[in-house]
């Protein structure tokens, strides 16, 4: 069977042509018809051309030899003075803050309350008060900073450095909590997560896998399986 032959059919009086085939009043779309399956057959089962397979060998292998290094990918962001990181698998999205109404008889330090994203009402947690953080804190800019990356961080400063709401989902169960500013998304190799110490004075190293480096900061990277289990705890 020529493929050419089977292409022009629907290219020239199917549906992508002036539509004179006379089948088409019976099968519709060019799709339905037996010419069209046998053609879709043919091209799939024709033989690949000369170096085909080895170009494509060659490719698959460089891509997965570039990915190799990057084993896992985190949300990076930060509460109070701290940058955190959560498993970009969690995360559902970013929102601009949102007002938060509290539950009555229900509201504490770790449950603030329900806020509504797009239409569905969340329960808010305090992260920052389970990793006994101070929200809202600004940090002091470093001595080595230049002008020039002190301009960036001020251009910068009106899409990143601001209060967000983090949506996140584990086990279909949906949370949200506040956070202070979003670096983004992070790629990291497991074999790079260094243990946290323990002089550290609150309790993040208590609910962290460990700490990795992103832009020359050091980012803890929390545990999901901990985190939602203490935030979710005072439900019950």
């Amino acid at each position: 069977m020529n493929v050419t032959t089977i292409q022009d059919c629907w290219n020239r009086i199917g549906v992508q042509g002036d539509m004179s085939c006379p089948e088409l009043r019976r099968h519709i779309h060019c799709r339905n018809c037996p010419t069209f399956e046998q053609g879709a057959h043919a091209l799939l089962n024709r033989q690949p051309p000369a170096g085909y397979i080895e170009e494509w060998t060659q490719f698959l292998a460089r891509a997965k030899e570039t990915e190799a290094g990057f084993t896992d990918a985190a949300l990076v962001f930060r509460i109070g003075p701290e940058w955190l990181a959560l498993s970009a698998r969690l995360c559902v999205e970013i929102v601009t803050m949102r007002p938060i109404r509290r539950v009555p008889h229900r509201s504490d330090r770790m449950l603030m309350g329900l806020a509504s994203v797009r239409g569905e009402l969340l329960l808010c947690f305090s992260l920052a008060n389970l990793l006994g953080l101070e929200p809202g804190s600004r940090l002091e800019p470093s001595a080595e900073s230049s002008a020039a990356a002190e301009t960036s961080a001020a251009a910068n400063a009106a899409s990143q450095a601001l209060p967000r709401l983090l949506v996140a989902r584990k086990d279909r169960f949906n949370l949200a909590f506040p956070v202070d500013e979003v670096m983004g998304l992070h790629r990291f190799h497991r074999d790079t997560i260094q243990a946290i110490p323990a002089t550290v004075a609150h309790a993040v190293p208590q609910f962290s896998r460990g700490m990795f480096t992103a832009d020359e900061r050091k980012i803890g990277l929390l545990d999901d399986e901990l985190v939602f289990h203490a935030l979710t705890k005072v439900l019950a």
